[in-house]
């Protein structure tokens, strides 16, 4: 995997994570309304009698992988964090993490942006290497 792929599953990655993180609000919400109904009166074909086992199943399952696709972010930051040139952490950061243009971040920066793509891709081969590295072991 190129480094640019690598720092491309960031968006990908928050972007499932926000929704998981919904969809398990959504299902809290739906265990915490079903309440059991005491009556007299035969239930009908339809009830499913495991709702609540299933939402319990399901949200559990999105819990677990929101927590694997966090700790595949967590990896990610560490990887780009041990990228030995400050320059080049500051760079991947603003645009990997946090979206920035190229025209803000050389503005941030005080860099041109010509500057600013020469570092990126300086930066991309160091994070290339490290990935490398990092997979031998």
């Amino acid at each position: 995997m190129t480094a640019k792929k690598y720092l491309m599953q960031i968006s990908t990655i928050n972007m499932r994570l926000r929704s998981m993180k919904q969809q398990v609000q959504s299902l809290w919400d739906a265990a915490t309304n079903i309440t059991p109904i005491l009556s007299h009166t035969p239930r009908s074909a339809s009830s499913d009698p495991h709702q609540l086992e299933k939402l319990i199943v399901t949200k559990i399952d999105l819990e677990n992988e929101i927590i694997m696709l966090s700790d595949k972010l967590a990896e990610i930051i560490v990887a780009i964090n041990s990228l030995p040139d400050p320059l080049h952490i500051s760079i991947i950061t603003s645009r990997y993490i946090s979206g920035m243009e190229w025209r803000d971040i050389a503005c941030e920066m005080h860099i041109s942006e010509g500057r600013i793509f020469q570092l990126h891709r300086d930066a991309l081969v160091a994070l290339e290497k490290s990935i490398a590295d990092y997979s031998e072991l």
